[in-house]
């Protein structure tokens, strides 16, 4: 996997205290594809030690939210359709990985994905990003 320069993407860069806290960081960014990697910790895990689905979701919005700012353009998260398909005990990192379904003038359709290193799928589904007006309007 490739990454951007920091100059590259500027909205997409922008400081995020909330991936931060959940030790996520960007490993490529692009307006087609974003991938981002969670290092798991004790904090990551649900009671039953494996990772806690409210991190699958969050990596799935952020890696959206990322690649739909790539555009230079603001973006919130309208709707996430989210599968939860797996987990895992033993992953030290996980990933997500973004790709654009369709790109419209208000509204960016992804296709989001969160797999463990091996490729072992954990979750997969869709995020609408709605664009925010431009602050010159």
């Amino acid at each position: 996997m490739g990454s951007n320069s920091g100059n590259d993407y500027p909205l997409s860069r922008l400081r995020n205290p909330f991936m931060e806290y959940n030790n996520i960081e960007i490993v490529e960014i692009s307006p087609e594809k974003s991938v981002l990697k969670a290092t798991i910790t004790e904090n990551s895990c649900n009671p039953y030690g494996m990772v806690h689905g409210g991190l699958l979701y969050t990596l799935m919005d952020c890696v959206a939210g990322i690649t739909a700012r790539a555009d230079n353009h603001n973006y919130v998260t309208q709707n996430v359709y989210v599968n939860y398909l797996s987990n895992t005990k033993d992953a030290k990192e996980i990933f997500a990985e973004s790709s654009v379904i369709k790109r419209g003038k208000s509204v960016v359709v992804i296709h989001a994905r969160v797999t463990t290193p091996d490729g072992k799928l954990l979750s997969d589904g869709n995020v609408d990003m709605f664009r925010l007006p431009d602050k010159d309007q």
